[in-house]
């Protein structure tokens, strides 16, 4: 065995142990109620070779932690509870999917209904529409038809010759490739566009206008179906532009237009509202007003952290989630006690004056 899986095996060790039943019953008391929220995005689809989540690895991480007793909460039902001051137990987790894609959102369905998990998918109402797809999804398409070897990406610090000779390279500059839009282009609408045009030019393909097979949309007729099974669906603007660079008019509609949309076709929405994006800088206080204007009851980011009473009650509109994470292990952490201690420590280092500095 390698140092680096002996490690990885000592890890997973000390995670069995201390989120066992024994330590939790332990511990729990002297914490506040903690709520779990994880954000999800695409499934591996071994169809294309596309990464993502493994289906496999998601269904048991949820068979554990209904052994260890913890409960599957509706993030609107859990929301209300937290707020009520009425939450009976403390080993709660939610589950949320972003985005709407067709594959996405039915493996999600088949991997959570087998352990009758609910889950809420935010949905971008245009691509739902077949108005437009994903600026995100457009990148990954144009690489993945790409015979280019290589790409020259302009960027504000220069230029950046990103290599396409392999499937993993490919996957490399796709990131960087939405990480630039994300702090210049995909700040635009127009500018997206444009931006796409263009990277579609140097890549040799052909950028169509709906999105292709595995870009579908879920459609409204299937989340009516996927509704009426326990799935809960909800706001995740129009576009999937980030809010908080558009103009107020712009950012009011792809919040307000998207609730209407949802409100519309669905009959049971979530009052939760997903921020495209959603870091920190994705939003700010005009979003939060928009969002609480418009009749959400909350919103939720893609900052990580937990869910707690008190956040519930005084900042409902920047509700944090955790992204599902690759190992188990990390899964089992943020579920448990574990994360927020963690977390406190760091704060109490970062903020003490004797700490400043100690930890980054």
């Amino acid at each position: 065995m390698s140092r680096r899986s002996g490690t990885l095996a000592t890890k997973d060790l000390m995670v069995r142990i201390i989120t066992s039943r024994l330590v939790e019953a332990m511990v729990r008391p002297f914490l506040p109620p903690l709520l779990p929220v994880f954000m999800l995005h695409q499934f591996r689809n071994p169809g294309n070779g596309r990464p993502g989540h493994d289906p496999q690895m998601v269904s048991d991480c949820l068979a554990r932690l209904k052994k260890q007793g913890y409960a599957f909460v509706d993030l609107d039902e859990a929301l209300d509870r937290f707020s009520q001051s009425s939450v009976n137990r403390h080993k709660v987790v939610s589950f949320t999917l972003d985005d709407g894609f067709l594959h996405q959102v039915e493996t999600a369905h088949e991997v959570f209904s087998a352990h009758q998990c609910p889950f809420t998918c935010f949905l971008i109402t245009d691509f739902m529409d077949g108005k437009n797809w994903p600026w995100d999804a457009q990148v990954s398409y144009l690489l993945e038809q790409s015979n280019k070897e290589s790409l020259v990406l302009d960027t504000r610090s220069g230029t950046r010759d990103l290599s396409l000779n392999t499937s993993a390279n490919k996957q490399r500059a796709g990131h960087e490739i939405r990480e630039l839009m994300k702090s210049s282009s995909a700040r635009h609408k127009a500018e997206s566009r444009a931006f796409l045009s263009n990277l579609a030019d140097k890549l040799g393909v052909e950028l169509p206008a709906a999105p292709p097979s595995p870009y579908l949309a879920l459609g409204w007729e299937r989340a009516r179906e996927l509704e009426g099974k326990g799935v809960r669906f909800g706001a995740h603007g129009l576009t999937h532009h980030i809010l908080s660079q558009l103009g107020a008019e712009e950012a009011r509609e792809e919040i307000v237009l998207s609730r209407e949309k949802v409100c519309q076709e669905l009959n049971n929405p979530s009052d939760v509202f997903c921020y495209p994006v959603g870091r920190e800088e994705d939003f700010s206080e005009r979003e939060m007003e928009l969002v609480a204007d418009s009749g959400f009851k909350a919103a939720v980011s893609a900052v990580p952290g937990y869910v707690t009473p008190a956040a519930v009650n005084s900042l409902r509109f920047v509700l944090p989630r955790f992204t599902f994470p690759a190992y188990a292990r990390d899964f089992f952490q943020y579920c448990s006690w574990v994360e927020h201690v963690k977390t406190r420590f760091r704060e109490t280092l970062i903020y003490s004056p004797h700490g400043v500095g100690l930890v980054k």
